[in-house]
């Protein structure tokens, strides 16, 4: 048995979990990076070019969480599949869940048709427009890779190649650190500097993993004519994707709200909230990519129908998650001046970052406690109350707390936002884990 398989089953589980989320992390962490390090290098060229990419960051967080979808989906079912020994239809999920992500990331270009028009929409003014569509366009050409790649970062690790999709994430993220400053300043291609350095780093991950499976290392093999389009398929995926999808569909609705709002109050703003939430954003992808390996790990149990396992992963997760949701919180408020000062040399940025810093960190601990609970509710088969919370805190409960916040607070209602979500959010997932954890009692007392 695959070693990773056999930890997964009967090893040490605080092991598993660290050898499942550590990669985990690491690979969504030199996703943020793309955009931290393009956020940094163009922070250079002035307010305007900051503006330019925060409006612009909904959408490229919008079209990826495609591949997020059957990556996590498709990665979520074939743990489930190797934890029940059924390898021929996990090649089957794997072949179909690849072909599905180089169909979407085809399907992306057609956004480029109208991106003058969505960028307006996202709250882009008349003199950051040119600069976010000159950004844009570059990065959705991208999307024929990057999409195929996400999902392939979250494929491979369902078989155990943990090491080769952190390498693919690390080597983009390296690449693009250097040809960023090299682009922008050195050649003078500005803002679309920015943009062809993602795409060329993007496209190194990604070839890096599909050799994967072109060049025979797999486990599980891929095959055009093992390409189905099934019931059986799709909606295991969906149940687990669909969800995951809908954090990232709501994230971006959520920015593009939040950005309109911002927009009220002047370009300066827009920046300072586009520098925030990627700082925050960075955090977001530690628990995130913990709570990926989590989900990996109780995929596999429950579908070997161990519940002992499950249930202490869980336990040791949410200590795990809320520790270090405090420790992000605590890190972000301490060391907020020095990371704002480094991305601006406005002072009215760097005034209004200070306070977007403080507003969106002081409740983020409780982020930890959110993540590891929906996953919990997804991979236990409660997928409607999982999907439910999952966009709670990017939807259903920040858009009318935004709207309120705004209307009673103004600025600082937009600032505040998403820390009073998170609050509310996290206080109606823990009464509502009370309620099922009554009810499982119950039952096993029945």
């Amino acid at each position: 048995m695959n070693k990773r398989l056999e930890l997964m089953r009967s090893g040490n589980i605080k092991r598993a979990l660290l050898s499942l989320g550590l990669p985990t992390i690491i690979g969504l962490l030199t996703i943020g990076i793309y955009n931290f390090v393009d956020s940094y290098f163009v922070s250079k060229l002035g307010t305007e070019a900051m503006g330019a990419i925060s409006i612009t960051y909904p959408l490229i967080t919008l079209i990826p969480g495609i591949a997020l979808l059957f990556g996590n989906g498709g990665s979520a079912f074939i743990s489930r599949l190797l934890g029940s020994d059924d390898y021929d239809q996990a090649e089957i999920v794997l072949s179909s869940t690849i072909a599905y992500s180089v169909l979407f990331g085809i399907l992306a270009q057609l956004s480029l048709f109208f991106l003058p028009e969505i960028l307006t929409f996202l709250g882009a003014s008349k003199n950051v427009l040119p600069l976010a569509i000159e950004y844009t366009e570059i990065l959705i050409i991208s999307f024929l890779f990057h999409i195929p790649s996400v999902s392939l970062m979250n494929l491979v690790r369902a078989e155990g190649a943990i090491a080769l999709s952190t390498a693919s994430q690390l080597a983009g993220a390296i690449i693009n650190i250097i040809l960023d400053p090299l682009l922008i300043f050195t050649l003078g291609m500005g803002i679309k500097g920015a943009a062809v350095a993602t795409a060329i780093a993007q496209f190194i991950s990604f070839s890096m993993l599909i050799s994967y499976y072109i060049f025979d290392k797999s486990i599980l093999k891929f095959s055009l004519s093992k390409v189905k389009i099934h019931k059986w398929i799709l909606i295991p995926i969906f149940q687990i994707g669909v969800p995951l999808f809908a954090i990232n569909l709501f994230q971006s609705v959520s920015l593009t709200v939040a950005n309109r709002f911002a927009a009220n109050y002047g370009d300066s703003t827009v920046a300072a909230l586009g520098i925030v939430n990627r700082v925050i954003g960075m955090s977001t992808y530690v628990i995130t990519g913990f709570s990926r390996g989590y989900q990996t790990f109780i995929s596999y149990n429950y579908g070997a129908n161990n519940m002992k396992r499950v249930r202490e992963a869980t336990r040791i997760s949410l200590i795990w998650g809320i520790s270090g949701g405090i420790v992000l919180s605590l890190v972000q408020i301490g060391f907020s001046s020095n990371i704002v000062n480094a991305f601006s040399n406005s002072p009215m940025v760097i005034e209004k970052s200070m306070q977007a810093m403080f507003a969106g960190s002081i409740f983020f601990f409780t982020y930890g406690f959110q993540a590891i609970a929906v996953v919990y509710l997804l991979s236990i088969g409660l997928n409607r109350s999982g999907f439910v919370f999952s966009i709670a805190r990017q939807g259903l409960v920040f858009i009318p707390t935004i709207i309120l916040m705004n209307f009673f607070l103004g600025e600082a209602g937009v600032f505040y936002a998403q820390g009073i979500t998170d609050i509310l959010t996290t206080i109606l997932l823990m009464l509502f884990m009370f309620y099922i954890s009554k009810i499982q009692k119950q039952k096993v007392e029945d």
